[in-house]
């Protein structure tokens, strides 16, 4: 049976009306100030999907959302927009928000750990959201690496006993390889027993080069791979845990000057400055981010030259300007597509983007081909009949 209770102006739908009694006054006083039209839109969503498409949003002030696909989607990450809450929660689509503990030297210190975890709760709650994305990208290791894992065990133990995070989810960010990459040397193993799951980073993987300074693949295919199978055969982390992540976005290299005359061959090589990282005495911060959609400017651009690496199963533009030449090494929907079916193969929990605000929205209901080209790409990586299973 069905009960309402009501607190002042607002009520809120309970199994019955003991579990009414359960919020605790902040979930309460969250929930009396909802933004939606109905009040279950502020409730987390109560059904987990059996294969996760999560996407970062870290547009603010943006309307890009309100092109995404909703039928795809199962997690967005890090965008609060109260809009954009409510229509994703019609739609079955979690909202999670951003809390990362950067503050390393201080993981192992209870009291800051205590604290991190109640703010985290605090704005879980107050978003009105369905969990948290811890994207803590330091550099560390034993002990602290340990207390790290802690936290995660820690903050699962408070959501749980709170009514309205009983079922938050956790994930945690990590590199496409758990072998030190940018000096993060985790415990991935209680990472992974704690969290709901593990999103792998398979990009910036040249954030580390120890050989030729070059530019190349953001994320090459047999990396990729050889990453994930780390992950479920060296550490045992079940493949379920696994998200893989992949860009929606491009590296643009500066090429040295002596590599610019005459770049007809079907893979130029393109030397870049030495730009250090963590370590290693070359990396992927010699160029910059460059958004899909700027991208497909370049592609337009008659003077380009298009390239495809079969080694890394990854296409590349070389870009001359009367002072320079510039390297883009990107992902499409055919380099992607590869990907998102090895992902199916391996039987991991899902995929996702960093990032889903990188395509052109201009089209809006309208897309323009190449965002339409991107999502359904994205779309054929979902099973057919995706199951989802009910949580209390």
């Amino acid at each position: 049976m069905m009960a309402w209770r009501s607190f002042g102006t607002w009520s809120v739908v309970c199994a019955t009306l003991a579990s009414c009694l359960e919020w605790n006054a902040r979930e309460a006083n969250a929930l009396s100030s909802c933004p939606c039209a109905h009040m279950s839109l502020c409730l987390p969503v109560s059904r987990t999907p059996a294969f996760e498409v999560f996407a970062f949003s870290p547009s603010v002030n943006s309307t890009n959302w309100h092109y995404y696909d909703f039928d795809t989607l199962t997690t967005i990450a890090w965008n609060l927009d109260k809009e954009l809450l409510c229509h994703a929660h019609a739609h079955d689509v979690k909202i999670v928000v951003q809390h990362n503990f950067d503050d390393v030297h201080m993981l192992c210190d209870q009291a800051a750990r205590a604290d991190w975890i109640e703010a985290t709760y605090n704005s879980i709650v107050d978003n009105y959201a369905d969990g948290v994305n811890i994207d803590t990208e330091v550099a560390m290791s034993g002990a602290t690496a340990k207390c790290q894992t802690l936290l995660v065990k820690e903050l699962r133990a408070r959501l749980v006993a709170s009514k309205f995070t009983r079922h938050a989810q956790i994930s945690f960010d990590v590199p496409w390889a758990p072998h030190g990459i940018d000096q993060r040397y985790y415990d991935w193993v209680g990472l992974a027993t704690h969290a709901d799951l593990l999103f792998v980073m398979s990009y910036d993987m040249r954030s580390q080069i120890y050989y030729q300074c070059i530019a190349g693949a953001n994320s090459p295919l047999a990396l990729v791979k050889q990453g994930l199978e780390e992950y479920i055969v060296a550490y045992d982390i079940a493949p379920r845990k696994l998200v893989l992540g992949l860009p929606w976005y491009a590296y643009k290299y500066p090429c040295k000057p002596h590599d610019q005359p005459g770049y007809k061959s079907a893979r130029p090589i393109c030397h870049i400055p030495p730009v250090p990282f963590r370590g290693a005495p070359c990396s992927d911060a010699a160029g910059s981010q460059v958004d899909y959609k700027q991208v497909q400017m370049y592609l337009s651009d008659p003077d380009s030259v298009h390239g495809w690496d079969p080694m890394s199963q990854s296409p590349f533009l070389m870009v001359h300007t009367p002072n320079a030449t510039w390297q883009i090494w990107y992902d499409n929907v055919t380099s992607l597509g590869v990907k998102y079916q090895m992902a199916r193969e391996l039987d991991l929990r899902g995929v996702g983007m960093w990032h889903v605000d990188a395509l052109d929205y201009s089209g809006k209901d309208d897309p323009v081909a190449s965002t339409l080209a991107m999502w359904q790409a994205l779309r054929k990586a979902v099973p057919v009949a995706p199951v989802y299973k009910s949580i209390d």
